[in-house]
């Protein structure tokens, strides 16, 4: 046996040699480059082709405006970051750029509120797990695994927290301490997160611990004046972003005042498919007039620059003015902003055409709709002041019972009382223009017997003649009765009567659709839970807002009586105490005040909502011929 050689003072001692670092070592060990949230961005964020059209690595160049945000937000000195924006305009996306600057480059714990849970795991599934599957870099923060990422519950990432909550639970928002928030969607947030305060003020509160270093992101398409988007925007410097003319070279910020409309010759809209075919529309500038170009537009925004309130822009592109100091930048952006790839002008055009032509036939949801996901505006409800003087200019030269010109269809409205019933006869035509035919009170005897319904039976098959022809007569095509009173007895009455006439009720819950379809008397009768406040807004709108004959506009007979102006002038909207909720909705001026005419009136409404009264044809169109194949023809069969 061998024996080692004993160590001496001359022999060196030898370590063995390291083993070679593998990649992600060393990405772990290198400190990060320390840039800014944009330059971030174009070298590390990955649309995925799972939820972009246009995928692959980030470019400002596609959205300029939202540089100077993200800018900010990497600012030690910013504290909140708003924007109040229009729909598509890369709002969840710069959300997840904040996410994986802050895994990246300043870890700390997070928090996401959405407007509800169902928001909350949508925004999970399609966008935040596609961003970590797109971004290797983000992905090794939560093991390779996404499905990690917890919804109501903390993410563990290697080096920070992640909380995904959404604004309806206050269990969501529990006193948490976070560095950041950020608020996504907070115009969709309801008023109070159960009995505590509003969701925001909330989500504020768990930055207490980091105040020194907390950062705020509220991203929104706003709503209403005042809500939650609103508020924040006002909050801040209130920034627009100005545009240069390449014409001119002035700086502006795009307001939908600067788009044209080309009108017919009667300085009526066009069509709003002629507007979206293009060459109708364009924008132009308002200091030379010069009408700009798709191409122009674009290169107007990639010039742009971000202005607070009260400062100015000069040629060079320096802003001018007193710019106020604060830790609260809010930022606006329209749809006017966006690439032509993403919106153009003429699209814009023909959605504000649709939203005009919708709001003359009484629908003022598209309008509302575009000035929230298009201009990126609040929508201002407007007072509705409910005055007899605006009603009698409505008031016609054609007599009662007789059927007008542009009439297409019958309707009937029913409002039933003690020992009564009173009822509104009205006609439709093409784009929601609307007559009173007639209307009155029937004295039934006591509407607890169905046989005492017999009169208002004969109404309802009646027939009415027409202007220009006294043989041609008009029968009713739908028919809508309150069962709110007299249930049972009006339910077994429209049984009766077949699917002619309905049975409906006025329901304050009913909100996010105009009815609720409810199966009674073993499903052989529907009965119709209405949300009456939003009738009675589109019925104001062609009362009381159309000022000239012609498509959304309200005719009387001459002969209306007073006392049925009166009825229909008898609600207004205001706030009132229902239990512990304060509801705004119509409700009548004075307590005992007539309004059953209003009622029936509403009624009648619905019932040429579920007869198609908003889909009848021009009549100075020619009828389309229908071809049917021999397999429709085959399948064609007789009512009875």
């Amino acid at each position: 046996m061998v024996k080692p050689k004993p160590k001496t003072e001359d022999t060196p001692l030898r370590w063995p040699e390291p083993l070679p670092m593998q990649a992600d070592e060393l990405a772990v060990l290198r400190p990060p480059e320390r840039v800014t949230m944009d330059v971030w961005a174009e070298q590390n964020y990955v649309l995925s082709a799972k939820t972009a059209e246009r995928h692959g690595p980030w470019s400002n160049d596609m959205v300029p405006f939202l540089v100077e945000p993200m800018r900010r937000l990497s600012d030690p000195a910013v504290r909140q970051v708003t924007a109040m924006a229009c729909s598509q305009a890369g709002k969840t996306e710069l959300a997840n750029i904040f996410i994986g600057y802050t895994i990246e480059m300043n870890p700390a714990p997070t928090l996401i509120v959405m407007p509800t849970e169902a928001t909350v795991q949508r925004r999970v599934n399609t966008r935040l797990r596609p961003m970590f599957e797109a971004c290797p870099q983000l992905l090794r923060h939560i093991g390779g695994d996404i499905e990690k990422l917890n919804v109501g519950k903390e993410t563990m990432l290697d080096n920070m927290i992640l909380y995904l909550g959404w604004a309806g639970s206050a269990i969501a928002l529990a006193d948490i301490p976070v560095c950041n928030v950020i608020f996504d969607e907070p115009g969709k947030y309801p008023d109070g997160s159960g009995k505590e305060a509003d969701p925001i003020s909330l989500g504020k509160k768990r930055q207490r611990t980091f105040s020194t270093r907390s950062k705020t992101l509220a991203i929104s398409t706003p709503v209403l004046k005042n809500d939650h988007i609103h508020r924040e925007f006002e909050a801040g410097d209130k920034r627009e972003y100005w545009i240069k003319c390449q014409h001119c070279g002035d700086y502006h910020p795009p307001k939908w005042k600067n788009v044209f409309l080309e009108k017919d010759e009667n300085g009526r809209l066009l069509d709003p498919e002629t507007y979206r075919a293009g060459g109708h529309s364009w924008y132009a500038c308002p200091e030379c007039g010069a009408k700009w170009s798709e191409i122009e537009r674009w290169k107007a925004v990639l010039a742009g620059v971000w202005c607070p309130e009260g400062c100015t822009v000069d040629g060079d592109g320096v802003v001018r003015g007193e710019i106020p100091v604060t830790t609260h930048h809010s930022y606006h952006i329209n749809a006017m902003m966006l690439h032509p790839s993403f919106q153009t002008i003429a699209d814009l055009a023909g959605d504000w055409a649709y939203a005009q032509q919708q709001r003359r036939a009484g629908n003022i949801k598209p309008l509302q709709d575009f000035i929230n996901s298009e201009l990126g505006e609040p929508f201002e409800e407007r007072e509705k002041p409910t005055e007899i003087t605006v009603l009698k200019s409505h008031v016609g030269g054609y007599p009662p019972a007789i059927v007008p010109d542009g009439v297409q269809m019958l309707t009937c409205g029913i409002d039933v009382q003690i020992d009564h019933v009173w009822y509104w006869l009205a006609g439709y035509g093409y784009l929601s223009e609307a007559w009173q035919i007639e209307c009155g009170r029937i004295e039934t005897g006591d509407t607890s017997r169905l046989e005492n319904f017999e009169l208002v039976a004969q109404l309802l098959e009646s027939s009415w003649p027409l202007a220009n022809s006294a043989e041609d007569r008009i029968a009713i095509r739908r028919s809508a009765i309150d069962a709110s009173y007299r249930t049972d007895v009006v339910q077994d009455f429209c049984l009766r009567c077949a699917s002619d006439v309905v049975p409906v009720m006025g329901d304050h819950t009913v909100k996010a659709r105009l009815y609720r379809r409810t199966p009674v008397m073993g499903g052989k009768v529907h009965r119709y839970d209405i949300c009456v406040n939003t009738i009675k807004d589109r019925i104001y709108r062609l009362m009381y807002e159309s000022e000239s004959p012609g498509p959304g506009f309200y005719h009387f007979h001459r002969e209306v009586s007073e006392d049925t102006l009166n009825q229909l002038a008898s609600e207004e909207v205001k706030n009132e105490r229902k239990g512990r909720k304060i509801i705004k909705g119509w409700f009548p001026k004075y307590e005992g005040r007539a309004n059953h005419l209003w009622d029936a009136a509403v009624y009648a409404d619905f019932a040429g909502e579920l007869a198609g009264a908003r889909t009848l044809r021009d009549p100075a169109k020619p009828k389309k011929r229908i071809r049917l194949s021999d397999r429709q023809k085959r399948g064609r069969t007789k009512r009875f």
